[in-house]
């Protein structure tokens, strides 16, 4: 007769397979609408919604209310994050990166005629400065990266982002997309075989956490793109 721990470790992984191979057992996500015609979407580096401007190097950080609690993130963890959402939407011609630098003088300027703008007359200020259509523009809360090896972990990787995608003309935000996600052992969450059917039976990174948090989100925009 078998062992119970392994009658349990045998049906953990039969339910993976199962749900592996029958996506349609799980819910199909929410529903998409498609977005109007927009021809040019200028890219922000990501914002740091927890920083320390006092002692670091100036970011373009702009200020904003969120549900999610945020974590102190550093310059270096923004900039990895950027530059994996600039490799995903730069791929496509429309998207166009707007660097740290270019965005620093342009807050300045706006700062400087306004110094109480809001969060989204900033992003529209942006958008005409830029003569864009439209304002892609993230928010990193958490970067925190594990601690341990790839097979046996402390603490897992967690990361939190918002990115909304905002219309210059009139600032309606046409798409939002938020990823808060700490890894989990697929024994304790069996819906997170998705993604351990693309990272492998491993613990991840944060990069590497982050990367599939935006691959989704970019998926889900480039959809609802005409």
């Amino acid at each position: 007769m078998e062992k119970p721990e392994k009658i349990q470790v045998l049906f953990v992984l039969t339910m993976a397979v199962m749900l592996c191979a029958g996506c349609s057992m799980i819910g199909g996500g929410k529903e998409l609408t498609k977005l109007p015609r927009l021809n040019k979407i200028a890219v922000l580096p990501m914002d740091r919604a927890s920083s320390k401007p006092a002692s670091e190097r100036p970011t373009c950080n702009i200020s904003g209310e969120s549900s999610v609690t945020s974590y102190y993130v550093t310059p270096e963890a923004a900039d990895r994050v950027t530059r994996i959402l600039y490799s995903l939407v730069l791929k496509d011609p429309r998207f166009k990166e707007v660097s740290q630098g270019q965005c620093l003088g342009l807050l300045n300027s706006i700062l400087q005629k306004n110094v109480k703008s809001s969060e989204l007359r900033i992003l529209r200020s942006f958008g005409k400065d830029l003569n864009a259509d439209a304002i892609l523009y993230g928010k990193l809360y958490r970067f925190r990266e594990r601690i341990g090896s790839p097979y046996a972990v402390k603490t897992p990787a967690s990361v939190a982002f918002s990115l909304i995608l905002v219309r210059v003309a009139d600032g309606a935000v046409l798409w939002r997309y938020s990823f808060d996600q700490t890894q989990e052992a697929l024994t304790s969450n069996l819906l997170n075989w998705r993604f351990y059917k693309k990272q492998g039976m491993r613990w991840v990174t944060a990069e590497e956490l982050a990367a599939y948090g935006l691959e989704q989100a970019v998926q889900e925009l480039e959809k609802i793109l005409p």
